[in-house]
């Protein structure tokens, strides 16, 4: 049996730092949010902890590969479920997350640096 793993890591630059924790302090509340030592990091990381499950860890490098845009990355997207998505939406856009129009999902947002986020319902689980 394999499953993909309720983790996942990105890499931003340090200048996203705070524009990141105001985003994600909007979506999972400030108690989600807690800052790790990373040996070798230019920052310490941050580990976003979802309600329901999941976390997300974000790495700051000050690196000229790291992937850092205004606009939306073509890398990978992740997916966070919730049992509101709209009301989601509206937390992740008073962030100052900037909305992302594309056919999957009726809702996506774009993280300071580019990452995009789906939102999905937990009622349209597979």
């Amino acid at each position: 049996m394999t499953a993909l793993g309720n983790n996942a890591h990105i890499f931003a630059r340090p200048s996203r730092r705070a524009e990141l924790l105001r985003c994600f302090e909007a979506l999972v509340g400030s108690d989600g949010v807690a800052t790790v030592e990373c040996p070798g990091g230019v920052l310490p990381m941050f580990v976003i902890r979802f309600p329901a499950g999941g976390s997300l860890s974000i790495e700051f490098t000050d690196l000229d590969r790291t992937p850092d845009d205004d606009e939306p990355r073509f890398g990978a997207w992740l997916e966070i479920r919730s049992v509101d998505p709209a009301a989601l939406m509206r937390k992740a856009l008073e962030a100052g997350a900037i909305e992302v129009k594309h056919p999957g999902h009726p809702y996506y947002f774009m993280a300071p640096g580019g990452q995009v986020f789906a939102i999905a319902s937990v009622a349209s689980r597979p």
